[in-house]
C-alpha cells in the first residue's frame, strides 16, 4: 500500500518485459533515496506489465529523476518517465430530494463582539497547519587519539 502523503512519486513507463522491483529500485537509487519501487502485474494472471512506480524521498529528487530518464534506453527499451499524479476523486452521485435543501447561496458574513467574521452563527474554517521544515546540521565526527 502506497504511502498518502508521497512527495515524489513517479511514473515509469516501457520497462523490459523481465524488469523486477529491485531492478527499477537500482536504477533510480542515484537521484535520491527511494522508498519503494514497484512493477505493476496483471492481478488475473500476475504477469509483469511494462510500467511501475518509483516513490523518490523528496519531490525535488523525483524532477530531477524524470528529466534524466525520460528518454534513456534500459536494455533497448526506451523508458517514459513522468511524475504521478494522484487520481482525481470520482465524483459524488446527486442527492436524492429526500429532505430539506440549502440554499447554495451564502449568508453574509457579519462580525461578532471580537471582531472576527462570523457566518450564520458558526467561526470560519480553521486552516491547516504547516509541516515544520528543519535543516539537518551537518559536523565533523570527533577523532580519537591513537
Amino acid at each position: 500500500m502506497r504511502s498518502q502523503h508521497f512527495r515524489g512519486n513517479v511514473f515509469v513507463a516501457n520497462l523490459p518485459p523481465e524488469f523486477s522491483d529491485d531492478q527499477l529500485a537500482e536504477a533510480f537509487d542515484s537521484f535520491g533515496i527511494v522508498l519503494s519501487a514497484s512493477v505493476a502485474r496483471d492481478p488475473a494472471t500476475g504477469k509483469r506489465l511494462r510500467y511501475g512506480f518509483v516513490d523518490i524521498a523528496t519531490e525535488r529528487a523525483a524532477k530531477l529523476a524524470v528529466e534524466s530518464m525520460n528518454g534513456a534506453a534500459i536494455d533497448g527499451y526506451n523508458l517514459d518517465v513522468r511524475i504521478s499524479e494522484k487520481p482525481l476523486a470520482a465524483k459524488k452521485p446527486p442527492r436524492l430530494a429526500a429532505g430539506p435543501q440549502r440554499s447554495p447561496h451564502r449568508m453574509p458574513a457579519r462580525a461578532d463582539s471580537d471582531g472576527d467574521e462570523v457566518a450564520n452563527g458558526f467561526s470560519p474554517r480553521p486552516q491547516p497547519r504547516r509541516q515544520p521544515s528543519f535543516q539537518v546540521e551537518r559536523r565533523p565526527l570527533p577523532r580519537r587519539p591513537g
